[in-house]
């Protein structure tokens, strides 16, 4: 997985204040969320979080620590486009540290039964 093709996407097409990436190990990377986020922010950060995993990683952690509270449009925003892009390439989405309300707004979503939740640090 070639970090450099992360960064340079991320540089063109993300909200690059928003999303920071790292990658882990050859077949994982961890995504820090840094908020606030906004409509536009959200959207564009579910995207750059998509196409992330074109790279073909079997794991992606979310780190959520300084992502600030998401309620639901926000929340629907960033991660719905994130798991129809990990069912697709069959990754496993580990969130880690959402704040109660963007946890809820995940389970209301539906989404907490494509993506798993920790409070570990990636």
């Amino acid at each position: 997985m070639p970090d450099r093709a992360w960064r340079k996407w991320l540089a063109a097409h993300s909200p690059v204040k928003t999303v920071d990436v790292r990658q882990t190990g050859p077949d994982s990377l961890v995504v820090s969320l840094r908020g606030p986020l906004d409509e536009k922010s959200a959207e564009r950060a579910g995207r750059a979080l998509a196409h992330l995993l074109d790279a073909g990683p079997h794991q992606a952690h979310i780190d959520l620590t300084r992502a600030g509270d998401l309620g639901p449009s926000l929340t629907g925003a960033v991660f719905v486009p994130l798991a129809v892009a990990a069912r697709a390439r069959a990754v496993a989405v580990t969130v880690h540290h959402a704040a109660p309300r963007t946890r809820a707004s995940l389970r209301a979503l539906g989404l907490d039964r494509v993506l798993a939740h920790s409070d570990d640090t990636p």
